[in-house]
């Protein structure tokens, strides 16, 4: 375990990953491809900081409607 905590491979994805992971909700969000992804964007940076925020904006990343394109 010595050897894992002295690794910066392992700080390096363990940093990855966690930024991923708050990303999250921003990430579903522009792959469903909600009508409103700024809001979206808005609320996982400001309100990803809180403990409610972040799974408010995981939620919301999933109940925003999904664009339309008008052709």
């Amino acid at each position: 375990m010595d050897a894992l905590a002295h690794s910066y491979l392992f700080w390096i994805g363990l940093i990855l990953l966690l930024v991923v992971l708050y990303l999250l909700p921003t990430l579903i969000g522009l792959l469903r491809g909600v009508e409103n992804v700024l809001l979206l964007i808005a609320f996982n940076f400001f309100g990803g900081l809180t403990c409610i925020g972040w799974p408010a904006a995981l939620f919301l990343a999933f109940a925003l409607p999904i664009r339309h394109d008008r052709r």
